[in-house]
């Protein structure tokens, strides 16, 4: 029986909304989780960006290999750089 290793991403992402529209740019680590039915992970946005510091429902858009829906939870700034855990909503991206 073989089982498939999660995948996993680290680089750049689109944070769209919920429409398609871009709302700004970050940086992600992101990975599926054992089994492959969730995935989540960090992203890393200017701590100033408009999304940063607030609770949404996102699109990621991961280049050359899709978009998910995700929900991102804000967490502390650190050294001017905003982090929010990922949570994915639905099919992975990876």
């Amino acid at each position: 029986m073989s089982h498939k290793m999660p995948d996993t991403y680290t680089g750049p992402v689109r944070i769209l909304d919920t429409n398609g529209v871009l709302l700004t740019v970050g940086g992600a680590e992101l990975e599926e989780m054992a089994g492959g039915d969730s995935w989540g992970g960090t992203l890393r946005l200017i701590a100033n960006a408009g999304v940063a510091g607030k609770a949404l429902r996102v699109r990621l858009q991961i280049p050359d290999r899709g978009t998910g829906e995700a929900a991102l939870h804000p967490r502390p700034d650190r050294d001017g750089v905003a982090v929010s855990a990922v949570a994915g909503i639905g099919p992975s991206p990876l």
